[in-house]
């Protein structure tokens, strides 16, 4: 099997804002070979405007869901299934989703930063791959996933306009909406998942959390920043509290409390979701920063064979 077919791409739920499926990834060692496509989002706005209803399913399926792209198909399958699903997660929010349209619809002249994105992964690691990235409009759940076919990018949860209407969005999504420019952020953390070819599996809450934060932490090597950056500013005020708690667990497979957990954040929780991002970069930083060859400890962070021993060799944690 080649090395294209071994990236692993762990699983996720719905609710997680970068995440990925496991699938046998279609790629190409060439940054310039990889499509940019957007067509999906002025369907889904041609179709939004024929909305009638929350029972209105036709104009989301008859003129988005039916005519789309792979990606798109690949993205319904993974999340919300069908046009019934999609209309019942849209309509509530249509006040917000019309605030963003004109911030989507202008997401193909960002594809220069799409490409240097891609162009400075090829020069710290010579092994990388490049798929397509499919930008979609879905139902305020995921930023990102992947598929067999590319990158799915969740393009609403990157265009809010600075009158977007927020206040109807559910805590965790006020929380993690963002502006158009962190969607090469977003890019970059999904394309990271493609480059990781773990010779174990992912079935620790440790190891889950180092598979989706060290994506945080080469997605803020390429782009200077990354889309959990608040979530990482409220670990850093409780990071000694973070551990405390993470390390009694992270020997389980229990991630309920740690990752994908935007749906059961409350309203009055001083918690945010989705920690384990923080705690699983704090560890690939703390690594990467102890190694004197950056890119051998680039190359590390990206095929990590035992998760105990990577957090042992990074330091994390000791003295806090």
């Amino acid at each position: 099997m080649s090395r294209h077919l071994l990236a692993v791409l762990g699983a996720c739920a719905a609710t997680g804002l970068g995440c990925s499926r496991v699938t046998p990834p279609k790629v190409s060692p060439d940054p310039e070979a990889a499509r940019i496509v957007t067509e999906d989002i002025p369907r889904f706005w041609a179709a939004f405007d024929r909305m009638t209803s929350i029972n209105d399913t036709v104009a989301l399926r008859t003129g988005y869901l039916n005519p789309g792209t792979q990606g798109l198909k690949d993205f319904t399958d993974a999340r919300w299934k069908n046009a019934r699903t999609l209309t019942a997660m849209v309509w509530p929010l249509r006040a917000y989703y019309a605030s963003i349209r004109a911030n989507s619809l202008g997401v193909q002249t960002s594809e220069p930063k799409f490409r240097k994105v891609f162009r400075d992964l090829a020069a710290l690691y010579s092994d990388a791959v490049f798929p397509d990235v499919y930008f979609a409009i879905g139902g305020m759940s995921t930023g990102g996933t992947t598929s067999s076919h590319g990158l799915l990018i969740g393009t609403e949860m990157f265009s809010r306009a600075p009158d977007s209407p927020i206040s109807t969005l559910s805590p965790w999504g006020q929380s993690v909406v963002q502006s158009i420019d962190l969607l090469p952020s977003i890019v970059a953390h999904e394309l990271t998942h493609y480059q990781q070819n773990y010779s174990t599996r992912v079935s620790t809450l440790l190891a889950q959390s180092i598979r989706e934060g060290s994506a945080d932490f080469v997605e803020q090597l390429l782009t200077g920043r990354t889309f959990n950056d608040s979530l990482r500013a409220w670990g850093d005020a409780h990071e000694a509290a973070v551990w405390h708690e993470f390390s009694a667990q992270m020997r389980g497979a229990d991630l309920s409390q740690w990752l994908y957990n935007g749906g059961s954040v409350k309203a009055t929780s001083t918690r945010p979701a989705d920690l384990g991002y923080y705690v699983g970069y704090k560890i690939t930083a703390a690594y990467f920063a102890r190694q004197p060859d950056k890119r051998q400890a680039l190359r590390d962070i990206l095929r990590i064979g035992d998760f105990n021993a990577f957090l042992k060799a990074s330091g994390y944690g000791v003295g806090l």
